[in-house]
């Protein structure tokens, strides 16, 4: 087991406004782990383009005039055994890489030269729309994925962030060739990436590196971003519950959410509480649900988080025959409900903070482990607040975690956990209706 202590962080500006930040351990690890954020996601596209990010994501390892070909760009990764990855969220788009240090400079050359010079191929075009179309329609098979969608769209309605990243409605029509290159180049330039790496490598050697790349000898378009990609902010307050029931026939399991959207400001109280209802297997959903009930192996609180506003959400899944009742005792929607009511009346225990603490504190400890986790941490911090003091992440704990009191944790459950905050979506066969569904809620006073 690695332990990564006297790691020091050093976040760089170049000229062209391209971001570095580099955290270097101190003992010599053979690895390195390397993201590149691009500022730009879901949340910037008009209506003629959802899910351009995405498919701009693929579309970056299709070849450059340098590598016309995707497969000699998957080649220089192969051959020295580094593992190669990309992702879209809603605020950015992350290019992963985790190889040996001693391939570094030509690593991170070639990052470079995918994100920036991307030839976008028509033949390829074509051919890779049918790909994500196909990703898709994978995707849209889980009813669970189903229902996380639904549930974004009620949370963060009226702004950008209700759009999820891709999904087959908007592949309806073909993109346009000519606005995807437009957006692309917008979005895809130095003064909106940032790079975070992980490694023993020394500062002054990845400096130099990137000098030599198209990160930083490439001088950014003049042209500003049109108004029309511009982000429309979660500014409308909700005020009832939302709620939307999806009808599938032919399955028998049932997929429930119970949504809050948050304040990321609040996000440290937020993931104690987490913790607290479905982290370690004392958590309250756990023993509830599973333990005290028998009624579902799959119970999880999932938190998600932008610039200002997030979300937590209470998911399970159980049979359709256990989500009113179970015999003649409640099932899992009513025990969730009184869950939330008692959270709400009562709050959480002493003994439950002190566990979540110290289940935070160990779970911290033991992903430091993986640089990938210092990396992503680093990164999309820098993206996002640039300006502000990066917390390292074998920090976290003691700044962030150590201090919270039971009165942070309970004045955070009656500032969120409220029906008229709540976002609910069951996804599965015909249960319940829309009408009893509210009826249920109510309880809530």
């Amino acid at each position: 087991m690695i332990l990564y202590y006297n790691m020091t962080i050093t976040k760089h500006i170049f000229p062209n406004g391209f971001k570095l930040v580099h955290e270097k351990i101190n003992h010599k690890n053979e690895s390195s782990s390397i993201n590149v954020f691009c500022d730009v996601g879901s949340i910037y596209e008009p209506e003629n383009l959802r899910g351009a990010s995405h498919f701009i994501e693929h579309m970056c390892f299709k070849g450059t005039k340098k590598v016309p070909k995707s497969k000699d760009i998957y080649l220089t990764y192969d051959k020295i055994g580094a593992y190669l990855n990309a992702y879209t969220e809603k605020r950015y788009t992350c290019y992963t890489v985790k190889c040996d240090s001693d391939f570094l400079e030509s690593i991170i050359s070639m990052l470079s030269d995918m994100l920036l010079n991307s030839t976008f191929d028509k033949k390829e075009f074509i051919k890779e729309e049918h790909v994500v179309i196909e990703e898709n329609v994978k995707s849209e098979d889980l009813p669970s994925n189903i229902m996380f969608d639904i549930l974004t769209e009620m949370i963060y309605k009226g702004s950008s962030f209700e759009n999820v990243v891709d999904k087959l409605e908007y592949h309806k029509s073909k993109f346009v060739y000519e606005d995807i290159i437009e957006f692309y180049k917008l979005f895809y330039k130095p003064s909106r990436m940032v790079l975070s790496i992980t490694s023993s490598c020394s500062f002054k050697d990845l400096r130099d590196y990137l000098k030599t790349t198209d990160f930083v000898k490439y001088n950014n378009s003049a042209q500003e971003i049109p108004s029309k990609y511009m982000i429309v902010p979660c500014v409308n307050h909700q005020e009832t519950t939302r709620m939307k029931i999806i009808k599938l026939k032919g399955y028998k399991t049932i997929h429930l959410g119970i949504s809050f959207r948050v304040e990321t400001m609040d996000k440290y109280c937020i993931n104690i509480l987490q913790t607290i209802l479905s982290g370690p297997m004392s958590s309250r959903l756990f023993s509830l649900l599973r333990e005290d009930n028998g009624l579902t192996y799959t119970s999880s609180v999932y938190t998600n988080y932008h610039k200002i506003y997030g979300d937590i959400t209470i998911y399970t899944e159980t049979e359709k025959n256990k989500i009113l009742k179970n015999g003649i005792k409640p099932g899992v929607l009513p025990l969730l409900i009184n869950e939330l009511k008692q959270l709400m009346i009562h709050g959480v225990t002493k003994k439950e903070l002190e566990t979540a603490k110290q289940y935070m504190k160990g779970s911290l400890k033991i992903s430091i482990e993986n640089i990938d986790n210092i990396t992503s941490h680093n990164g999309e911090h820098y993206l996002i607040y640039p300006n502000d003091e990066l917390i390292p992440y074998k920090n976290l704990y003691e700044m962030c975690y150590k201090n919270i009191t039971i009165k942070n944790i309970n004045d955070t459950i009656k500032k969120y956990f409220r029906k008229n905050l709540m976002s609910i979506s069951i996804v599965g066969p015909d249960v319940i209706s829309e009408k009893k569904l509210y009826e249920m809620i109510q309880s809530l006073d």
